[in-house]
């Protein structure tokens, strides 16, 4: 199990949804990876700006999920290296699977950077995967 509080813990306190962080923001997130998809003939399979927080790009069976408001992304061996070149401002946390329940974050950390709204029953801070922090993350209408 892969504990993210060290990885989120110093981004707590900024709030990114409102003021863009210095090196990294919806803009800047979005069109870092348009590049890197025209760059390496990736594909971008989920993003949709204002609304929609986490960028998904592919390349057969490797996948980068990068947060456009934080500077973090999840991100298989097939795809870690092109983005750590690529992308050195962010912080890469391997990923297996997007479904393998492999993280935990405390409850408080989450709240203050990723999770701000909250989550539903179904989320455990204390294992949850890629998946159930994209599905958490989308703003109540």
């Amino acid at each position: 199990m892969i504990d993210l509080d060290p990885v989120l813990r110093p981004w707590r306190g900024t709030t990114p949804w409102q003021t863009p962080l210095p090196t990294w923001g919806r803009e800047s997130a979005g069109s870092a990876f348009r590049s890197l998809v025209r760059a390496y003939g990736l594909n971008l399979t989920a993003y949709e700006p204002p609304d929609e927080e986490w960028i998904v790009v592919r390349n057969g069976e490797a996948t980068a999920i990068a947060s456009a408001l934080f500077p973090l992304a999840f991100v298989t061996d097939g795809l870690a290296a092109i983005v750590r070149t690529t992308l050195p401002q962010l912080t890469l946390v391997a990923l297996a699977s997007t479904v393998a329940v492999d993280y935990r974050a405390s409850a408080d950390v989450l709240r203050d950077t990723l999770l701000r709204d909250g989550w539903t029953n179904d989320f455990s801070p204390d294992g949850f995967c890629v998946s159930d922090l994209l599905v958490e993350s989308v703003q109540p209408v």
